[in-house]
């Protein structure tokens, strides 16, 4: 982003975003509606756009630990394996999410694990990710990528965290005594947009392990000078 603008990509796009959102379920549940105010003084601003990049924060922690270790780690498989054929997840999930299970083709899986064998490492898993991951990040063209890829799943992963929680707000407002009729409704949407994107946070996050071992099986190393 802009030098200006004092936060970088990722932190608007997976911190001040669900921050945001968060903070505007919760004021509609109370009633407060102190973000739909016509204007703001720079002292307010300042609160509010901090208050949510702190919220934002929590929310990007506790969707790591829920759906990456949680959802990714016990149940999905995370992309490094999956990517080269090695799925933990039950037949029908796998039926479920076809796109995710999907592995490289063998001749990739192949080049991949002749590069690795180079430094030691024979098999699939975190100790093949890491080498290859520090070999795109030295390549500026796909270091880019793969920070679109990480600004993307964690967007998706914060916003589909947001939207769960967004959901069970408004719909507890909804049930409170003369609750707004329109929280059903919006309660509603926030639980569609949840569960749109966790898909979307499960494609971008295998799109940024296929950046990171596509680049790395076929990215021509500098030859040495004698």
């Amino acid at each position: 982003m802009d030098q200006k603008f004092p936060f970088t990509s990722y932190d608007f796009w997976a911190y001040l975003s669900s921050g945001f959102m968060l903070l505007f379920a919760v004021d509609q549940a109370a009633g407060m509606n102190l973000l739909m105010r016509d204007s703001w003084t720079v002292v307010q601003s300042a609160i509010a756009i901090s208050l949510a990049y702190t919220v934002g924060q929590l929310v990007a922690s506790l969707s790591s630990w829920l759906f990456e270790r949680g959802l990714v780690g016990k149940l999905l498989g995370y992309p490094r394996n999956v990517l080269f054929g090695q799925n933990k997840a039950w037949p029908w999930v796998q039926g479920l999410l076809p796109a995710y299970f999907a592995p490289l083709p063998p001749a990739t899986q192949k080049a991949v694990l002749e590069k690795s064998g180079k430094v030691g490492i024979s098999m699939p898993g975190e100790a093949l990710f890491w080498p290859a991951h520090a070999a795109g990040r030295a390549t500026p063209a796909v270091a880019a990528r793969m920070d679109n890829f990480l600004n993307l799943y964690g967007f998706c992963r914060n916003t589909a965290l947001v939207g769960a929680v967004d959901a069970a707000i408004l719909y507890a407002s909804y049930l409170q005594p003369k609750g707004p009729q329109e929280h059903l409704l919006w309660a509603r949407i926030a639980l569609f947009i949840g569960l749109g994107m966790t898909l979307r946070y499960l494609k971008f996050f295998r799109h940024f392990a296929l950046e990171v071992f596509t680049s790395y099986a076929y990215s021509k190393e500098l030859e040495k000078k004698p």
